[in-house]
Protein backbone atom coordinates (compact mmCIF):
# COMPACT_ATOMS: atom_id res chain seq x y z
CA UNK A 1 0.00 0.00 0.00
CA UNK A 2 1.30 3.48 -0.84
CA UNK A 3 -0.02 7.03 -0.75
CA UNK A 4 0.67 9.33 -3.68
CA UNK A 5 2.74 11.63 -1.45
CA UNK A 6 4.87 8.67 -0.36
CA UNK A 7 5.45 7.66 -3.96
CA UNK A 8 6.55 11.17 -4.90
CA UNK A 9 8.85 11.38 -1.88
CA UNK A 10 10.39 8.05 -2.93
CA UNK A 11 11.38 9.57 -6.30
CA UNK A 12 8.54 8.56 -8.61
CA UNK A 13 7.22 11.25 -10.91
CA UNK A 14 3.57 12.05 -11.46
CA UNK A 15 3.88 10.59 -14.96
CA UNK A 16 5.38 7.35 -13.60
CA UNK A 17 2.44 6.99 -11.23
CA UNK A 18 -0.05 7.60 -14.07
CA UNK A 19 1.72 4.97 -16.16
CA UNK A 20 1.54 2.33 -13.41
CA UNK A 21 -2.17 2.99 -13.04
CA UNK A 22 -2.87 2.94 -16.82
CA UNK A 23 -0.85 -0.26 -17.23
CA UNK A 24 -2.70 -1.77 -14.26
CA UNK A 25 0.55 -2.43 -12.45
CA UNK A 26 -1.00 -0.50 -9.58
CA UNK A 27 -4.60 -0.48 -8.39
CA UNK A 28 -6.16 2.81 -7.23
CA UNK A 29 -8.18 1.90 -4.15
CA UNK A 30 -8.99 5.35 -2.80
CA UNK A 31 -8.15 8.94 -3.75
CA UNK A 32 -4.34 9.13 -3.82
CA UNK A 33 -4.01 5.65 -2.27
CA UNK A 34 -2.74 2.73 -4.35
CA UNK A 35 -2.20 -0.99 -4.07
CA UNK A 36 1.25 -1.44 -5.61
CA UNK A 37 0.28 -4.57 -7.51
CA UNK A 38 -2.60 -5.69 -9.71
CA UNK A 39 -5.66 -7.38 -8.24
CA UNK A 40 -7.88 -6.92 -5.23
CA UNK A 41 -6.64 -5.99 -1.75
CA UNK A 42 -6.79 -8.22 1.32
CA UNK A 43 -8.84 -7.07 4.30
CA UNK A 44 -5.70 -5.88 6.08
CA UNK A 45 -4.64 -3.92 2.99
CA UNK A 46 -8.06 -2.26 2.94
CA UNK A 47 -7.51 -1.17 6.56
CA UNK A 48 -4.05 0.21 5.78
CA UNK A 49 -5.45 2.03 2.73
CA UNK A 50 -8.23 3.56 4.83
CA UNK A 51 -5.72 5.02 7.30
CA UNK A 52 -3.46 6.31 4.51
CA UNK A 53 -6.48 8.06 3.05
CA UNK A 54 -7.86 9.39 6.35
CA UNK A 55 -4.52 10.80 7.46
CA UNK A 56 -2.84 11.71 10.74
CA UNK A 57 -4.85 11.08 13.88
CA UNK A 58 -7.24 8.60 12.28
CA UNK A 59 -7.95 5.13 13.63
CA UNK A 60 -9.84 2.03 12.54
CA UNK A 61 -13.31 2.12 14.09
CA UNK A 62 -16.33 -0.13 14.53
CA UNK A 63 -16.36 -3.81 13.67
CA UNK A 64 -12.72 -4.14 12.58
CA UNK A 65 -11.58 -2.55 15.83
CA UNK A 66 -13.88 -4.90 17.75
CA UNK A 67 -12.27 -7.86 16.00
CA UNK A 68 -8.81 -6.55 16.85
CA UNK A 69 -9.74 -6.38 20.54
CA UNK A 70 -11.13 -9.92 20.52
CA UNK A 71 -14.86 -9.15 20.48
CA UNK A 72 -16.84 -11.72 18.54
CA UNK A 73 -20.48 -10.85 19.25
CA UNK A 74 -20.69 -8.48 16.28
CA UNK A 75 -21.40 -9.41 12.66
CA UNK A 76 -18.51 -8.53 10.39
CA UNK A 77 -19.22 -6.25 7.42
CA UNK A 78 -16.58 -7.02 4.79
CA UNK A 79 -17.82 -4.31 2.40
CA UNK A 80 -16.79 -1.25 4.37
CA UNK A 81 -14.01 -0.01 6.62
CA UNK A 82 -15.03 2.45 9.34
CA UNK A 83 -12.53 5.10 10.39
CA UNK A 84 -12.65 7.69 13.17
CA UNK A 85 -10.97 11.04 12.48
CA UNK A 86 -10.57 14.24 14.55
CA UNK A 87 -13.23 16.88 14.00
CA UNK A 88 -12.13 19.21 11.24
CA UNK A 89 -10.22 16.55 9.29
CA UNK A 90 -10.59 16.85 5.53
CA UNK A 91 -11.26 13.14 4.89
CA UNK A 92 -14.82 12.27 3.87
CA UNK A 93 -16.53 8.95 3.28
CA UNK A 94 -15.68 7.54 -0.11
CA UNK A 95 -15.46 4.14 -1.78
CA UNK A 96 -15.27 1.44 0.89
CA UNK A 97 -14.31 3.91 3.66
CA UNK A 98 -16.89 5.39 6.03
CA UNK A 99 -15.49 8.30 8.02
CA UNK A 100 -16.79 9.33 11.45
CA UNK A 101 -15.65 12.67 12.82
CA UNK A 102 -15.36 13.09 16.58
CA UNK A 103 -14.52 15.98 18.85
CA UNK A 104 -13.30 13.59 21.56
CA UNK A 105 -9.72 12.47 21.98
CA UNK A 106 -9.24 9.31 19.92
CA UNK A 107 -7.59 6.74 22.20
CA UNK A 108 -5.82 4.20 20.04
CA UNK A 109 -3.93 0.93 20.16
CA UNK A 110 -1.40 0.43 17.40
CA UNK A 111 0.34 -2.34 15.51
CA UNK A 112 3.16 -1.87 13.01
CA UNK A 113 0.85 -0.62 10.26
CA UNK A 114 -2.52 0.00 11.90
CA UNK A 115 -4.20 2.07 14.60
CA UNK A 116 -7.47 1.05 16.31
CA UNK A 117 -9.86 2.93 18.58
CA UNK A 118 -10.18 1.62 22.14
CA UNK A 119 -12.58 -1.29 22.91
CA UNK A 120 -15.37 0.82 24.41
CA UNK A 121 -15.42 3.23 21.46
CA UNK A 122 -15.26 0.36 18.97
CA UNK A 123 -18.16 -1.48 20.57
CA UNK A 124 -20.41 1.59 20.84
CA UNK A 125 -19.62 2.60 17.27
CA UNK A 126 -20.46 -0.88 15.98
CA UNK A 127 -23.57 -1.17 18.17
CA UNK A 128 -25.01 2.03 16.75
CA UNK A 129 -25.07 0.46 13.31
CA UNK A 130 -26.99 -2.59 14.55
CA UNK A 131 -30.78 -2.80 14.54
CA UNK A 132 -31.63 -5.75 16.83
CA UNK A 133 -31.76 -4.92 20.57
CA UNK A 134 -30.75 -8.43 21.65
CA UNK A 135 -27.70 -8.37 19.37
CA UNK A 136 -26.70 -4.94 20.68
CA UNK A 137 -26.94 -6.10 24.28
CA UNK A 138 -24.89 -9.21 23.43
CA UNK A 139 -22.21 -7.07 21.80
CA UNK A 140 -21.88 -4.59 24.66
CA UNK A 141 -22.06 -7.24 27.37
CA UNK A 142 -19.24 -9.09 25.59
CA UNK A 143 -17.00 -6.10 26.30
CA UNK A 144 -17.70 -6.36 30.03
CA UNK A 145 -17.47 -10.14 30.16
CA UNK A 146 -14.02 -10.04 28.58
CA UNK A 147 -12.90 -7.22 30.91
CA UNK A 148 -11.92 -5.08 27.92
CA UNK A 149 -13.64 -1.96 29.26
CA UNK A 150 -15.66 -0.87 32.25
CA UNK A 151 -19.32 0.10 32.23
CA UNK A 152 -18.30 3.73 32.80
CA UNK A 153 -16.03 3.60 29.74
CA UNK A 154 -18.86 2.22 27.60
CA UNK A 155 -21.21 4.90 28.91
CA UNK A 156 -18.61 7.60 28.28
CA UNK A 157 -18.11 6.44 24.69
CA UNK A 158 -21.88 6.47 24.21
CA UNK A 159 -22.27 9.99 25.60
CA UNK A 160 -19.38 11.24 23.46
CA UNK A 161 -21.17 10.10 20.32
CA UNK A 162 -23.84 12.04 18.42
CA UNK A 163 -27.56 11.50 19.20
CA UNK A 164 -28.12 9.76 15.87
CA UNK A 165 -28.78 6.00 16.19
CA UNK A 166 -28.17 6.17 19.94
CA UNK A 167 -31.50 4.92 21.32
CA UNK A 168 -30.98 1.13 21.13
CA UNK A 169 -27.41 1.34 22.42
CA UNK A 170 -28.69 3.53 25.26
CA UNK A 171 -31.34 0.95 26.17
CA UNK A 172 -28.70 -1.80 26.22
CA UNK A 173 -26.51 0.32 28.50
CA UNK A 174 -29.48 0.83 30.82
CA UNK A 175 -29.74 -2.96 31.13
CA UNK A 176 -26.02 -3.28 31.80
CA UNK A 177 -26.26 -0.53 34.39
CA UNK A 178 -28.65 -2.73 36.37
CA UNK A 179 -26.10 -5.53 36.48
CA UNK A 180 -27.33 -7.48 33.44
CA UNK A 181 -24.45 -9.27 31.71
CA UNK A 182 -26.18 -11.37 29.06
CA UNK A 183 -29.22 -11.47 26.82
CA UNK A 184 -30.68 -14.34 28.87
CA UNK A 185 -30.39 -12.26 32.04
CA UNK A 186 -32.11 -9.36 30.28
CA UNK A 187 -34.98 -11.65 29.29
CA UNK A 188 -35.27 -12.81 32.90
CA UNK A 189 -35.16 -9.27 34.31
CA UNK A 190 -37.92 -8.15 31.94
CA UNK A 191 -40.36 -10.84 33.03
CA UNK A 192 -39.40 -10.60 36.72
CA UNK A 193 -40.11 -6.87 36.69
CA UNK A 194 -43.76 -7.61 35.82
CA UNK A 195 -44.30 -9.69 38.98
CA UNK A 196 -46.61 -8.20 41.59
CA UNK A 197 -45.16 -10.53 44.23
CA UNK A 198 -41.39 -10.32 43.85
CA UNK A 199 -39.42 -7.38 45.27
CA UNK A 200 -36.80 -5.74 43.00
CA UNK A 201 -34.11 -8.34 42.28
CA UNK A 202 -30.38 -7.67 42.53
CA UNK A 203 -28.39 -8.94 39.56
CA UNK A 204 -24.85 -10.33 39.42
CA UNK A 205 -24.18 -10.09 43.14
CA UNK A 206 -20.87 -11.32 44.50
CA UNK A 207 -21.19 -13.41 47.67
CA UNK A 208 -18.71 -14.82 50.16
CA UNK A 209 -20.12 -18.11 51.43
CA UNK A 210 -19.73 -19.71 54.83
CA UNK A 211 -16.89 -21.83 53.49
CA UNK A 212 -15.03 -18.67 52.50
CA UNK A 213 -15.30 -19.18 48.75
CA UNK A 214 -16.55 -16.41 46.48
CA UNK A 215 -19.04 -16.58 43.64
CA UNK A 216 -21.36 -14.35 41.63
CA UNK A 217 -25.07 -15.23 41.49
CA UNK A 218 -27.22 -14.12 38.58
CA UNK A 219 -30.16 -12.84 40.65
CA UNK A 220 -30.70 -12.53 44.40
CA UNK A 221 -33.63 -11.75 46.68
CA UNK A 222 -32.04 -10.94 50.03
CA UNK A 223 -35.25 -10.89 52.08
CA UNK A 224 -35.93 -14.56 51.28
CA UNK A 225 -32.34 -15.68 50.47
CA UNK A 226 -33.53 -17.02 47.12
CA UNK A 227 -31.13 -17.19 44.17
CA UNK A 228 -31.95 -17.61 40.49
CA UNK A 229 -29.25 -18.83 38.11
CA UNK A 230 -29.22 -18.91 34.32
CA UNK A 231 -27.63 -22.22 33.28
CA UNK A 232 -24.21 -21.59 31.80
CA UNK A 233 -21.63 -19.41 33.55
CA UNK A 234 -19.93 -17.70 30.59
CA UNK A 235 -20.35 -14.20 32.02
CA UNK A 236 -18.36 -15.01 35.16
CA UNK A 237 -16.10 -17.83 34.06
CA UNK A 238 -12.97 -15.68 34.17
CA UNK A 239 -13.42 -14.61 37.79
CA UNK A 240 -15.81 -16.99 39.50
CA UNK A 241 -14.19 -19.56 41.76
CA UNK A 242 -16.92 -22.12 41.02
CA UNK A 243 -16.78 -23.54 37.50
CA UNK A 244 -19.02 -26.59 38.00
CA UNK A 245 -22.75 -25.80 38.23
CA UNK A 246 -23.55 -28.67 40.59
CA UNK A 247 -20.72 -27.61 42.90
CA UNK A 248 -22.09 -24.08 42.85
CA UNK A 249 -25.57 -25.32 43.71
CA UNK A 250 -24.33 -27.49 46.56
CA UNK A 251 -22.17 -24.72 48.04
CA UNK A 252 -25.02 -22.19 47.92
CA UNK A 253 -27.47 -24.67 49.46
CA UNK A 254 -25.00 -25.66 52.19
CA UNK A 255 -24.70 -21.97 53.07
CA UNK A 256 -28.47 -21.72 53.54
CA UNK A 257 -29.66 -20.19 50.27
CA UNK A 258 -32.43 -21.57 48.06
CA UNK A 259 -31.36 -21.88 44.44
CA UNK A 260 -33.44 -22.19 41.26
CA UNK A 261 -31.92 -22.89 37.84
CA UNK A 262 -33.29 -22.32 34.34
CA UNK A 263 -31.84 -22.55 30.86
CA UNK A 264 -31.92 -19.42 28.66
CA UNK A 265 -34.34 -21.11 26.25
CA UNK A 266 -36.83 -21.87 29.04
CA UNK A 267 -36.62 -18.30 30.31
CA UNK A 268 -37.46 -17.05 26.82
CA UNK A 269 -40.19 -19.58 26.00
CA UNK A 270 -41.78 -20.24 29.42
CA UNK A 271 -41.08 -17.07 31.34
CA UNK A 272 -44.37 -17.07 33.24
CA UNK A 273 -43.68 -20.55 34.62
CA UNK A 274 -40.15 -19.56 35.59
CA UNK A 275 -41.35 -16.50 37.50
CA UNK A 276 -44.22 -18.48 39.05
CA UNK A 277 -41.79 -20.93 40.59
CA UNK A 278 -39.60 -18.10 41.83
CA UNK A 279 -42.60 -16.37 43.39
CA UNK A 280 -43.62 -19.54 45.27
CA UNK A 281 -40.12 -20.00 46.71
CA UNK A 282 -39.92 -16.37 47.70
CA UNK A 283 -43.29 -16.49 49.52
CA UNK A 284 -42.24 -19.60 51.45
CA UNK A 285 -39.01 -18.02 52.74
CA UNK A 286 -39.90 -14.30 52.78
CA UNK A 287 -38.59 -12.57 55.87
CA UNK A 288 -35.82 -14.98 56.85
CA UNK A 289 -33.10 -12.76 55.40
CA UNK A 290 -29.62 -13.77 54.36
CA UNK A 291 -28.10 -16.79 56.14
CA UNK A 292 -25.57 -16.21 58.86
CA UNK A 293 -22.04 -16.34 57.48
CA UNK A 294 -23.03 -15.30 53.92
CA UNK A 295 -21.79 -11.85 52.96
CA UNK A 296 -22.61 -9.62 49.99
CA UNK A 297 -19.26 -8.24 48.94
CA UNK A 298 -20.03 -6.51 45.61
CA UNK A 299 -22.73 -5.77 43.07
CA UNK A 300 -22.34 -5.43 39.31
CA UNK A 301 -24.87 -2.66 39.01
Amino acid sequence: MIHRDQALEAGLTAEAIRYKLRARKWNALLPAVYLARPGDPSRRQMLVAALLYAGTGSAIDGVDACRFHGLRAITHDEDFVHVAVPRGATARSTGFVIVRQTGSLIATESTTMLRYVDPATAAISAARRMSRPRAILAALSDVLQRNLATYDELLGAHLDGPPRNSRLAGEALEQLGHGILSVAEADFRKIAAKSKILPPLEFNVWLRLRCGRVLCVDALIQSSAVVHEINGRIAHAREDLFEDMQERHDALTASGLTVLHNAPRRVLRSGDDVIGQLEKCHLVYEGRGMPEGVEVIARAG
